[in-house]
């Protein structure tokens, strides 16, 4: 139980497994996806760039004696590395070389012919990038999957079995395309997962593997390392005089110069194999001018030169590729959009979160507006919400602003395992969550609320408090980093600045070469090229995850909830103010006295320290005196703008000047009488408890309020009877009770 079955066959006396079968399978597979490529980049047309290369000088490897290489061929071209490779005792080798120097072609060509003169019982070799793997996933296992993904017909159990007996010859491509904090992580891998006597490839930028072996001193110690060297002038006129038909002398005067002046701006230029086969390719059709290279005030500097090919790049590459969904205008326009973002942020990476278009911060701010100002209306009526609308709309899109400005809206570790796709995923999670937490804690809040402070029925509450839950939540998702992404995109895909599946489209520009993918961003992979479509200087040498955030700072993996908390939070501050003058718009009428009895009238000051000073506001007093035995009758008026719903009578009340003595208040609205009340010398009733009409009382504009004060007691005094800050009280939901129904509160 729990074992794996194997069969076994003899043929021709040596033993056949299921798995043997199965390397046969897959070396088909990868042979025709190699040839498949070989032909795509026309890499024997007429036949490769003779490229050279040497044992690297650089102190990245083990002794000669170590690896056995003292009596090998020292030297030679990219055709001659699969006689070198086969020559190692240990057949393991790392080539590195400068950007643009040819490591992964040699690589291809490498792969294609170990695979065409592929025997039974050797590894099959398995051309593999390493810029989707990460070493917290052990590389056999991302091999096993990777072989997968090459023939589907291959199970699981063995995928891994290939890996794990040693039949599958890893060609890694791009260490350096992984990020640079995982360098010695994956040389270690490296190192481990590759038994004894197992072949091994590995390409990587020279600069970069000889920073990871000093800095670490981790490096793999059964490899020989050679180096790509640049295109000889000779070698240069060989590629290109074979490449064109017999008897056209265009590229002579280009020969001759090369010949002359070996250091020219022109033999410069075409020392990069990318270059010369760019040049190749601009001037195949024989009405071109390969001359014009060297015209002085034209192309008087290498970088010139290398504008000029680098302006043809684009159509080359993709023009010669079939499998490709894009033209060459269209990628070119594409491609020059998201070089200008790098240049915008000053980086040489480019991420996904970088996309941001000038209509994505309006739109969150918008749908924050529509959600509170629709809330807000519905409680206060259209011009409260409007108000509310426009402030908490303006409030999200500066805290959007604000949060964008300073790319504050994504941690990525350096040593993140994910890719840009897989993070991308994650960030639309954490975006989904982010949105779910609103809107369950505001529907909550508002449901409750609703039914408690508007008595609006339980039923009703909760929808109206999903529905506000809902479009905050819709909101917060917008504002997050994946929601925004998502907006700019399809607005840029709406103008035609960059495709509507823009994943899909830098997976095909990686595949092109066009570019290369580092950890969760990418990277032109030729520097020249960001430059020449960017339209600016140089590409910067800062990196987008560094500039993300201080590293300093500890909590930086809470980043990704940076923008909801922002931006609802400064929602939530905005509706605050519109709450609180709202609240104090309609909270009370001031009375004044009208006819009848006049009240003496006093102001006094009534002052608070605080943080920021001294505040002091007047606060207003009527009293009347009340005989012993009597009653006073008075008219107050009240005014009011707008249209209130009165519920009673607001201020404090006092009776002082007689011991014992009390006073009944009784008050009337319109023939409405509010409930009397008791007034007793030494008690003060500042609440207004019990001063509510019988029911809730709707007017605009004057007012008149009848008051009668009468003694109930037999003290031979006068009693005096101050009321604080007269005023009928009303009630700031009636508004909100009419449209949902709800009677006006007692």
């Amino acid at each position: 139980m729990g074992r794996d079955l194997v069969q076994i066959q003899v043929m021709d006396g040596r033993q056949v497994t299921d798995t043997d079968r199965a390397a046969r399978r897959l070396r088909e597979e990868v042979r025709k996806r190699v040839g498949g490529e070989v032909a795509r980049r026309r890499l024997e047309h007429p036949e490769p760039i003779k490229v050279r290369w040497s044992p690297s000088g650089r102190p990245v490897q083990s002794p000669a004696v170590v690896l056995g290489t003292g009596n090998l061929t020292r030297q030679g071209d990219v055709t001659q590395v699969p006689e070198f490779f086969r020559s190692l005792p240990r057949r393991q080798l790392v080539v590195l070389g400068a950007p643009g120097a040819g490591k992964s072609v040699l690589a291809l060509l490498l792969a294609r012919e170990l695979l065409t003169s592929w025997q039974d019982g050797e590894p099959v070799p398995v051309l593999l990038s390493l810029s989707s793997w990460r070493p917290a996933v052990t590389l056999r296992r991302w091999m096993a999957r990777r072989l997968r993904a090459l023939s589907p017909e291959l199970d699981k159990r063995t995928a891994q079995r290939l890996v794990d007996e040693g039949k599958v010859m890893p060609v890694l491509d791009g260490l350096d395309e992984l990020p640079v904090a995982l360098h010695a992580r994956a040389v270690q891998e490296i190192e481990t997962a590759v038994a004894e006597g197992v072949p091994l490839l590995v390409t990587c930028r020279a600069a970069e593997y000889e920073s990871t072996v000093e800095e670490s001193g981790d490096f793999l110690t059964r490899a020989a390392v050679v180096e790509l060297e640049s295109v000889e002038p000779e070698a240069a006129i060989t590629y290109l005089e074979h490449s064109k038909v017999a008897e056209d002398r265009r590229w002579d005067g280009v020969f001759k110069a090369l010949r002359r002046a070996p250091k020219s701006p022109v033999a410069a230029a075409l020392s990069s194999p990318l270059m010369l086969d760019l040049a190749r390719t601009a001037y195949r059709a024989g009405s071109t001018d390969p001359g014009e290279l060297l015209t002085g005030k034209r192309f008087g500097k290498r970088r010139e030169i290398e504008s000029h090919l680098l302006e043809r790049y684009l159509p080359t590459v993709y023009a010669e590729s079939s499998d490709t969904r894009y033209g060459p205008e269209q990628a070119r326009r594409y491609l020059t959009v998201i070089a200008r973002r790098m240049r915008r942020d000053g980086t040489f990476d480019f991420a996904w979160w970088q996309i941001d278009s000038l209509i994505t911060g309006p739109l969150v701010g918008t749908a924050y507006g529509c959600v509170w100002g629709w809330f807000f209306s519905l409680l206060f009526g259209p011009v409260v919400g409007v108000i509310a609308g426009l402030l908490s709309g303006a409030c999200g899109y500066v805290a959007y602003a604000a949060v964008r400005s300073g790319r504050k809206q994504v941690y990525i570790a350096k040593d993140a395992l994910h890719g840009p796709r897989a993070t991308l995923l994650r960030y639309g999670l954490l975006g989904a969550l982010s949105g779910l937490v609103v809107a369950c804690v505001v529907g909550v809040v508002v449901g409750c609320w609703l039914h408690v402070a508007v008595h609006v029925p339980a039923g009703t509450a909760w929808v109206y408090g999903l529905l506000v839950g809902a479009g905050l939540g819709s909101a917060t998702l917008l504002g997050s980093a994946w929601g925004a992404y998502q907006l700019s995109r399809a607005w840029f895909g709406l103008t035609k600045r960059l495709p509507p599946r823009l994943m899909r489209f830098l997976d095909d520009a990686h595949e092109l070469g066009v570019l290369r993918q580092t950890g969760a961003v990418y990277q032109f992979r030729h520097a020249r090229l960001q430059e020449q479509l960017s339209g600016g200087g140089r590409p910067s040498k800062g990196s987008i995850l560094e500039a993300e955030w201080d590293g300093r700072w500890r909590w930086k993996p809470l980043l990704p909830f940076v923008p909801a908390a922002t931006q609802f939070g400064f929602a939530l501050m905005g509706l605050s103010i519109v709450a609180m003058v709202s609240y104090m718009a309609s909270s009370g009428v001031s009375l004044d006295h009208r006819s009848g009895s006049k009240p003496s009238t006093s102001v006094s000051s009534l002052c608070n320290n605080d943080a920021t000073g001294q505040t002091c506001h007047s606060i207003r007093t009527l009293t009347w005196t009340v005989p012993a035995g009597s009653s006073v009758a008075t008219e107050l008026g009240a005014s009011a703008r707008r249209s209130v719903s009165v519920l009673g009578l607001g201020g404090g009340m006092e009776a002082r000047g007689c011991a014992k003595a009390s006073v009944e208040v009784g008050v009337r609205l319109k023939g409405h009488a509010a409930r009397p009340v008791v007034v007793t010398v030494g008690q003060r009733d500042p609440s207004g408890k019990g001063r509510a009409l019988d029911r809730a009382l709707r007017f605009q504009g004057e007012l008149p309020v009848s008051v009668t004060l009468r003694r109930l007691d037999r003290e031979p005094c006068d009693l005096q009877f101050a009321w604080t800050e007269p005023e009928l009280t009303a009630d700031i939901y009636a508004y909100a009770r009419s449209r949902f129904g709800v009677p006006s509160a007692d």
